[in-house]
């Protein structure tokens, strides 16, 4: 019986930390390091962009177009995807590699044990992401688009080379977006500006930091309650936003598109501090989701902002018309124009480099989607398959993570199903 505690107990802590930090080891503080990546802007993941190395601002007629430029509404097309399920998975080849999967798969009870630390061993030191989760439905008329986001994405920061240095940090975060659009006819037939904006609203919240072995701590207490303990006893940190995106699109002869758009104006977070989940829902909805609410007399619950800035981001897009049967496209963006103002020189160059996004798809009888990018010097390689209501996009990409180009490259494989449009 205590060897199969001990095998329960790792099992369960492989589990939770994959899926969701349950305890928390302390209060938010933002001038760490620690939480940095919660600050980053909410953007949804886009399979189609990611499999064209993150380019594609100015491409219409998909469902996501107006979610990365406003001003693609002015197309006027008819897009519904209800619903859309998108999963990510960071660190693929380093999971295969360790054998992780192979351990699960023997069946072999002491084997988990082992795929537990192969997989906690393919983190690697600083930040990373682990896993993302998004549930999206999307609704284009004309003119005017609609679209409500959900995403779960667990987030790593290590601080060393050992297992134990690691930190894990569990986000979700809801968004509500509207957006507006129109073409404006410059000179018929040669020239046309679409213009658009959209506003959102993003309601954020995460967990805060655990490590494994608190997770081990609390499950090897036979006097906790891991329920009381998720409920009561995991301190969060929640707050909103209401962002607004403008954009313009100048479509030229041939099929050319010149794209900008200002990304997450008054994109500042109010956030707040809970003692629990139960607080929180007591405090945000009305009533505790089970149970009684732990008391929070002594707890005093902190608010702060949390704002990443805006961005501006350009680009060059070309759709030749070649006729039906095959479609391409090719992109070429440059994201946050304003850090490369204060650059000169080599530093110009690179960081346009580092800013740039190449990517290339090609539509084969309306049915098959084939695509390549490049972000960064990083290639990525994605595929779209429509059949009848039902499509299905892929991407395999590598994002970097550190400092400098090469510091940490990590790779990742992006699935998402879909019902209607593309």
């Amino acid at each position: 019986m205590k060897n199969n505690k001990k095998i329960l107990l790792l099992v369960m802590t492989l589990i939770l930390l994959v899926a969701m930090p349950l305890v928390a080891t302390s209060i938010y503080d933002s001038s760490t390091d620690l939480y940095k990546q919660t600050a980053e802007p909410f953007e949804g993941t886009s399979v189609r962009s990611m499999g064209m190395g993150g380019a594609g601002i100015g491409i219409t007629g998909y469902y996501d177009s107006f979610l990365l430029n406003p001003a693609n509404l002015g197309a006027g097309n008819l897009k519904i995807s209800l619903p859309a399920v998108t999963l990510t998975v960071f660190n693929p080849n380093a999971i295969l590699k360790s054998g992780a999967i192979d351990d699960l798969q023997s069946g072999d009870e002491n084997a988990t044990i082992s795929a537990a630390q192969k997989f906690l061993g393919t983190i690697g030191t600083d930040y990373g992401d682990v896993m993302t989760t998004d549930l999206s439905m999307v609704l284009g008329l004309g003119s005017f688009g609609f679209g409500l986001q959900a995403q779960e994405r667990l987030m790593s920061y290590k601080t060393g080379a050992d297992t134990t240095s690691t930190n894990l940090i569990a986000q979700v975060t809801v968004a509500a977006t509207a957006g507006l659009g129109f073409r404006i006819q410059a000179i018929p037939e040669y020239l046309s500006i679409d213009l658009g904006v959209s506003g959102k609203f993003i309601y954020k919240m995460f967990l805060q930091a655990q490590s494994a072995s608190t997770i081990t701590d609390m499950l090897a207490d036979d006097n906790a309650d891991p329920a009381d303990t998720y409920l009561n006893g995991t301190p969060i940190v929640a707050g909103y936003a209401f962002p607004v995106d403008f954009g313009v699109n100048l479509n030229m002869p041939l099929g050319f598109t010149a794209s900008a758009v200002l990304k997450n104006y008054n994109g500042a977070y109010s956030m707040s501090t809970y003692q629990s989940i139960n607080n929180w829902s007591e405090e945000v909805l009305g009533s505790a989701i089970a149970g009684e609410t732990a008391d929070s007399s002594s707890f005093t619950s902190e608010d702060f902002t949390i704002d990443a800035g805006w961005q501006l981001n350009a680009g060059l897009t070309w759709a030749p018309k070649i006729g039906s049967l095959l479609k391409p496209i090719f992109a070429f963006d440059v994201v946050d124009i304003t850090s490369l103002a204060d650059l000169s020189g080599d530093e110009l160059k690179t960081g346009i480099y580092e800013n740039a996004r190449l990517g290339a798809s090609l539509r084969i009888l309306s049915i098959v989607d084939l695509r390549y990018g490049l972000r960064s010097g990083y290639q990525s390689f994605g595929v779209g398959l429509d059949l009848l209501i039902f499509h299905l996009d892929a991407a395999y990409y590598i994002q970097e993570y550190g400092a400098q180009l090469g510091d940490k490259p990590i790779d990742a494989v992006s699935l998402r199903f879909s019902l209607l449009s593309r």
